[in-house]
């Protein structure tokens, strides 16, 4: 019975003609989300969904990330591989090797890696596991000529499994990558 009178108040004063606010907030005054300040490369930012601490966006990452390895093959820029290594031996190899590769004057063309299959990441607080399944074209690796350097290069690859370490950086407000492997 308390709770039907209550109930029951609580309508009443919903239904009783109250006067309209004549004033609407600023547009300062309304809650906005601040933008997050850009990371990665002026040609190739992270985009928001990927700076998100969930599933979605441990895997917008982790797409992100693999879209920075094949912009090296056209940039031969590594440092964004190395901008977004948290101790991630693999990727930091990549990052050396293009370096090393670039300043021998070399040049990559092709290796595209695509991603054919993203399982659901699994996430337990600040960190993600993502398995992805992965095709890589060829690498030919060339010298300042044109010509193939057999050091470098590589095959084509077909349905690698492959599993992706991530962390949460609050301060980025962003993943960092911390374990490529390729099984």
């Amino acid at each position: 019975m308390v709770g039907l009178l209550i109930g029951t108040a609580v309508l009443t004063g919903c239904s009783e003609k109250q006067e309209a606010n004549e004033s609407l907030p600023t547009p300062s005054a309304t809650e906005t989300t601040p933008d997050l300040p850009p990371l990665g490369p002026e040609d190739m930012p992270m985009p928001a969904e990927a700076r998100t601490q969930d599933a979605a966006g441990a895997e917008a990452f982790t797409r992100y990330y693999i879209d920075l390895i094949n912009r090296t093959t056209n940039s031969m820029d590594a440092e964004p591989l190395r901008q977004f290594s948290d101790g991630c031996r693999d990727c930091n190899r990549i990052a050396t090797n293009t370096e090393e590769a670039a300043a021998a004057g070399q040049a990559y063309r092709d290796g595209r890696i695509a991603i054919t299959t993203v399982a659901p990441p699994v996430i337990d607080g600040g960190v993600a596991s993502v398995a992805v399944i992965f095709d890589q074209a060829p690498l030919i690796v060339v010298d300042a000529s044109g010509n193939r350097v057999e050091d470098g290069s590589s095959d084509a690859y077909t349905g690698l499994t492959g599993g992706i370490g991530l962390r949460w950086d609050g301060e980025r407000d962003s993943w960092l990558i911390t374990d490529f492997t390729v099984g």
